[in-house]
């Protein structure tokens, strides 16, 4: 299956490094061979809970984007049903289109353009390698014309 910029999907039963469980990622690239995915890290705060709002979240040394509970992010009506954080280091997947097709995924939706520009947009000006870098750029090229 052939997954566009922006989807979100669930992979059920997707193997972390302690445990298994079903995981939220986000389409953020896609070359010939592989799709570059945002994990969703966590809907569990360990931050300040009064610095919870939708978008880009500084607090001491992380850098977050947050998906506010409720908040409908998809072009279908999709919003999560927990406040649900990605952040900005260590988040980046690749996985090759032959992995994907081995996962058990539940597409969910797309995100809105609008919110698709400010996730991306919010890694390209965060603290993340040239190689990312150069990927973000180029998309924001695209979704930006």
């Amino acid at each position: 299956m052939t997954y566009p910029l922006g989807s979100i999907l669930l992979i059920l039963d997707y193997q972390l490094p302690t445990i298994v469980k079903d995981k939220f990622f986000i389409i953020v690239g896609e070359n010939k061979d592989e799709y570059n995915l945002l994990s969703m890290t966590t809907s569990q705060i360990y931050f300040d809970p009064a610095l919870i709002k939708h978008g880009v979240i500084k607090d001491r040394e992380m850098s977050l984007y947050c998906f506010e509970q409720g908040r409908i992010i998809g072009r279908d009506g999709f919003s999560f049903n927990k406040n649900t954080i990605v952040s900005h280091r260590f988040n980046i997947h690749c996985f090759t289109k032959e992995k994907m097709a081995g996962l058990n995924i539940q597409f969910q939706d797309v995100l809105l353009k609008e919110e698709l520009e400010n996730l991306i947009y919010s890694f390209y000006k965060s603290n993340i390698s040239n190689k990312y870098k150069k990927i973000f750029e180029h998309i924001l090229t695209e979704i930006c014309e």
